[in-house]
């Protein structure tokens, strides 16, 4: 064999070899297509959010005034607690107010376990908001080809056409237009 055949032929090996990972490469990764969607515009702008937000508020407002109501009755038993504090006994006087910090201490934790509760219910609605969002997800990136789906807070900049959020809002809105929101 001579130099020029041998090169021709190190030439040939060196093509086949590129060619081959050129393929390999192909078939472990996907030609990638990205999307983007803001979950903070599907937390406001969905029917099951909007619904799940009206019946909150109305939570909200009666837990609040339940919570009032309560504090009213602590305050008017301490006013009167303090005006029986000159007309009865000293030690009769010390009994009712160490019941009266009993019930101030219960009514605080109660009030603090109320207010928990309220934070759990919207952490509750957007779980399942996310939970019925994550196969519209899977079915668009199927459907279109899509292999990664960002966060919009995570991406600096992007075409317009890459988010997906009003489509995924219209799907989600046919398959989940309420959610039921309740403190039990």
């Amino acid at each position: 064999m001579n130099i020029k055949n041998l090169n021709v032929l190190i030439i040939s090996l060196i093509f086949s070899i590129t060619l081959l990972n050129n393929t390999s490469a192909e078939t472990n990764y996907p030609n990638t297509s990205i999307a983007i969607i803001d979950y903070n515009i599907i937390f406001k702008e969905s029917k099951a959010a909007k619904s799940a937000m009206k019946q909150f508020e109305t939570i909200q407002k009666s837990t609040e005034d339940e919570i009032m109501k309560a504090e009213k009755e602590m305050l008017e038993e301490r006013n009167k607690l303090i005006e029986q504090q000159s007309v009865i006994a000293p030690e009769a006087f010390e009994l009712k107010a160490k019941d009266y910090e009993k019930k101030l201490q219960n009514f605080q934790v109660d009030k603090q376990n109320k207010l928990r509760k309220l934070d759990g219910l919207i952490q509750k609605v957007n779980f399942e908001i996310l939970e019925n969002v994550n196969p519209i997800l899977e079915d668009f990136s199927q459907e279109m080809g899509i292999t990664v789906i960002l966060e919009k807070s995570s991406v600096v900049l992007s075409a317009t056409n890459m988010d997906i959020t009003g489509d995924v809002i219209k799907k989600l809105n046919k398959e989940l237009p309420k959610i039921k929101v309740s403190l039990d």
